[in-house]
């Protein structure tokens, strides 16, 4: 993917380097851009340059997802690396060059889908029919929806910037919008998506069913329980999307039917992840391993049941040890996807849905859906209250090693009691002190 990265992309990254290294720094939500997205063929290879923008080291392929999974309790830093602890210790330095380089590869993303938009309502191609418009400005609005609904999470109220930016001007300097504005605009762009994009089953390419995934994922931290109910079953109630069984073969395998929306590596573009918790013995670096406590969950066949294919042992120092066995590969061969909505996690939504609207057997069978695909018991709880409990466990279980806990725990209010966290300011992350330095309408979170 990343060798189809268009003109725009380069056009940006050259840009952005040119008014860092003259005059002043430049704000990353301003990314400069002079392409002109004037033909069919030229936004559809913008479009591959803003699905390769998920896929860099700094987003998806690595650097965000291992900030969210050190903040929770299934990954610690088994490196010596600085940055890494300081994430498993919630002891952020808005200094970090993992704020800094993740909160610009989301507005990478951002701003190419704003341009896509902004060409695609723009150009007088003949042969560009109205469907096939339609098509690619769902693909930009669900990709935009899908960042600025991971800013959100990551640092509360975030700058909306849905123009595409070029130099410097007053409007560069934005400022932040509030966690309830930034919602709203991913819940809109997600409708508009949802609209526009065909009923087709591309796991690696948004469609009608991508949207409506998100949207599920969406209205369970609005807590719309309704919404929330509604569209994860639009999902489970489609012959497109299942639970695969058994559970290993959604790790090796790719575009397999649990898969709603991943992220495509191969040999040339290769996935980072794998190489982080590996040891040396199979290739990778132990930069990241599981906790204790995961590891005993994980290989207790009353609770992980299947699951505990997800963690492997090695040798180190004579000693038996634990690794993170969910990437199978590092290295020349390091291909594994990203899996970012799959049909598990619809089941887990409408479980937690139906328990918040008092339909508590409904849920127990969504919940016991997933632990059936697991080989483990179902299981009967008696009242709401017990049955959100018995779906946290599971989600923790069902996405180990997948950036989901800290978030689930931050939307519950139970990251104080489960984390031990005891500064609330700690459950967003920093804003970058170089953005703030670059943009003086951007202030910090509280705290840092």
């Amino acid at each position: 993917m990343k060798k189809q990265i268009s003109l725009l992309t380069i056009m940006t990254l050259l840009g952005t380097t040119a008014c860092q290294d003259f005059l002043t720094e430049n704000p990353v939500t301003n990314i400069g851009q002079n392409l002109a997205l004037s033909s069919e063929d030229r936004i559809r290879r913008a479009m591959n340059g803003a699905y390769s923008a998920l896929q860099v080291n700094e987003y998806y392929g690595f650097e965000w997802p291992n900030a969210v999974w050190l903040s929770d309790d299934n990954v610690f830093a088994a490196g010596a690396g600085t940055t890494d602890l300081q994430f498993d210790n919630y002891d952020i330095l808005a200094s970090s060059n993992t704020m800094e380089i993740n909160w610009r590869a989301m507005y990478q993303v951002i701003n190419q889908a704003n341009n896509i938009l902004d060409a695609v309502g723009t150009v007088g191609d003949p042969g560009f029919t109205t469907e096939e418009k339609n098509d690619l400005a769902g693909q930009a609005l669900f990709l935009r929806a899908l960042a600025y609904f991971d800013m959100v999470r990551t640092w509360g109220g975030v700058p909306l910037v849905l123009t595409p930016t070029a130099g410097f001007s007053d409007a560069a300097f934005v400022k932040r919008n509030s966690p309830d504005e930034v919602y709203a605009q991913v819940q809109k762009d997600l409708d508009e998506a949802e609209q526009k994009l065909p009923e087709r089953t591309d796991r690696t390419l948004a469609g009608k069913k991508t949207a409506q995934a998100l949207k599920a994922r969406l209205f369970l931290y609005r807590k719309d329980w309704a919404n929330a109910e509604k569209f994860a079953g639009m999902i489970i109630e489609s012959k497109d999307y299942a639970l695969v069984t058994p559970y290993e073969r959604f790790l090796t395998e790719k575009n397999t039917p649990e898969s709603i929306f991943e992220i495509a590596y191969n040999p040339v573009d290769q996935n980072a992840t794998g190489g982080a918790f590996l040891p040396q013995s199979k290739g990778g670096s132990y930069r990241l391993g599981p906790t204790k406590e995961i590891v005993d969950l994980l290989r207790d066949p009353a609770k992980g049941g299947t699951r505990s294919v997800t963690v492997g042992t090695f040798n180190l120092n004579g000693t038996t040890t634990y690794h993170v066995n969910k990437y199978r590969q590092a290295g020349s061969t390091n291909d594994s996807p990203i899996w970012v909505l799959r049909t598990a996690e619809m089941y887990l939504i409408r479980a937690e849905a139906r328990a918040q609207l008092g339909k508590i057997q409904e849920g127990a069978a969504d919940l016991n859906a997933v632990r059936q695909r697991a080989q483990v018991a179902a299981v009967s709880p008696a009242t709401k209250e017990d049955l959100l409990q018995r779906i946290e466990d599971e989600r923790r279980l069902e996405f180990a090693f997948e950036p989901h806990r800290w978030f689930d725990l931050v939307r519950t209010g139970r990251a104080g009691t489960v984390l031990k966290i005891t500064t609330a300011n700690k459950l967003v992350f920093p804003v970058p002190t170089s953005e703030i330095r670059a943009n003086p309408n951007l202030t910090q979170n509280t705290g840092y």
